[in-house]
């Protein structure tokens, strides 16, 4: 039997992230220092083994950032709407094959550095990502395919590079995954079968209509926490840009609410939903016959998943801010009445109790918030009761994170190569080195790139930051 390889898992490095039209200087550099960081720790690792194994390099998603990628129409892929003239053909499956393209044209030294690491003798494991979704296609497998074997790699290479639609399981080591299928704001209703079937399109999340219309209208911001503003935060960013651009940002996230509105009415389709629904069936049993896993099981982890917010008017109503301002409308409303049909105490009366009534409906909704951190971390141990993984590893959240699970075992968040504003540049270049043993369980470590070398996760180094248990850089899971 082969030794089982040592794994490394690295997530969320966003190349093409800079190709986005007008994108300041700091996402540009933030994007450089990322791919060379990256690529010197790929010729570190590739001559540098642990107990004469070799590795199985694990990219848990966004790897590439297709969402920052404009391309414009053409004859080949027209611009259909008045939306794409203006901003772009939008993501598609069609359009995925130019937007890889355009990626692997910019980071040819990326993919040089890929193609000598397999030719090294290891493997390479590309899982899909929500800002590559994408890659689910065979089409822009294939370009980039095309853009590695033009970087050097040849038929022994390449079969050991891999394109993974969901997650990567080491019975008894590790579970890996993106993780974005547990975020509402980045979810899809069908994760394996994004696509609206009829036109091959990418159906809306508050994630991409994000990134396409606020962050493509104010491409000076971070667009890893856009989606995250409230509306409130919103209109005082834009108050605060002067008037011109406070009407062109206003008019952004007038196309960003329509956007999300245009998704739950695609929700909405019987006919629809039924095609990528068997879809989305049917790669969920080619992912389990590819993990040797129960196709019971496989479906049962499915589940888990948040389906997106806009699916549910309630969630995509309360995202806009919709309740508040039809709480608004109907109180103005009412007053109105009252004060042309009542006598005056009964519209002071009348106005005020509901008035009251409005803040107390408030305060028991509260706010809603997209986050990510907290079913991310709920679900590590409901897949441990699923599966034999001691270790869990998401990505996703950009946040480095080290957390035991009730009950036995351990889940990581591996973090970003991005040292953008978020997290920056001390919580940037972190990967998981996990070693399986036959005697036990697995060994695991947080570790970071810097000075030139893979070293433990420290808050106190010059480049890094804490972690939720700083003081246990390497354990058995």
């Amino acid at each position: 039997m082969a030794e089982p390889a040592n794994l490394l898992v690295v997530s969320d490095l966003h190349f093409g992230e800079e190709l986005l039209p007008g994108a300041a200087d700091e996402r540009c550099e933030a994007v450089r220092l990322g791919a060379d960081a990256f690529c010197a720790f790929l010729a570190y690792q590739a001559v540098r083994r642990i107990g004469a194994r070799s590795w199985r390099l694990v990219i848990a998603g966004d790897l590439f950032d297709f969402m920052s990628v404009v391309i414009p129409g053409s004859s080949q892929l027209p611009a259909t709407t008045a939306d794409e003239r203006r901003l772009g053909v939008g993501r598609s499956v069609a359009a995925g094959v130019p937007r890889m393209a355009a990626i692997c044209e910019v980071h040819g030294p990326l993919l040089a550095a890929l193609v000598k690491f397999a030719a090294a003798g290891h493997a390479i494991d590309i899982i899909v990502g929500n800002h590559d979704v994408e890659l689910l296609e065979p089409t822009v497998i294939a370009e980039l395919d095309r853009h590695l074997r033009r970087a050097g790699g040849d038929d022994k290479v390449m079969a050991r590079i891999r394109v993974v639609p969901w997650f990567i399981y080491v019975p008894g080591v590790a579970w890996i995954e993106h993780g974005h299928v547990y975020d509402e704001g980045c979810s899809f209703e069908f994760n394996l079968a994004p696509h609206d079937p009829r036109d091959g399109r990418l159906i809306f999340n508050a994630d991409y209509a994000a990134i396409r219309y606020l962050g493509m209208a104010s491409p000076e911001i971070d667009p890893h926490g856009i989606e995250e503003w409230s509306f409130s935060g919103f209109l005082r960013y834009a108050a605060g840009q002067g008037w011109r651009s406070f009407v062109r940002l206003i008019t952004a996230y007038l196309r960003f609410m329509g956007s999300l509105i245009a998704a739950n009415l695609l929700h909405k389709s019987p006919a629809r939903r039924s095609a990528r629904r068997a879809l989305h069936r049917q790669r969920v049993e080619q992912v389990a016959s590819a993990a040797n896993l129960p196709l019971d099981t496989v479906r049962a982890i499915d589940r888990l998943a948040r389906a997106p917010l806009t699916v549910s008017w309630r969630r995509l109503g309360r995202l806009l801010v919709l309740d508040k301002w039809g709480m608004i409308g109907g109180t103005l409303l009412a007053s109105s009445i009252l004060l042309l049909a009542a006598p005056r105490w009964l519209f002071v009366l009348g106005t005020s109790a509901c008035i009251a009534a409005m803040v107390i409906a408030q305060i028991r909704l509260g706010k809603h918030l997209v986050t990510s951190q907290l079913p991310m971390r709920a679900v590590p141990r409901r897949l441990r009761d699923l599966v034999d993984a001691p270790v869990v590893v998401f990505g996703h959240t950009h946040d480095p994170r080290w957390q035991p699970i009730l009950g036995g075992g351990l889940y990581i968040n591996c973090g970003t190569w991005l040292p953008a504003l978020r997290p920056g540049l001390r919580r940037s270049f972190t990967h998981v080195l996990v070693q399986p043993r036959s005697d036990g369980k697995p060994l695991v470590e947080l570790r970071q790139w810097r000075d030139g070398a893979s070293l433990p996760f420290d808050d106190r180094a010059d480049v890094g930051a804490g972690v939720t248990h700083p003081g246990i850089p390497r354990i058995a899971g």
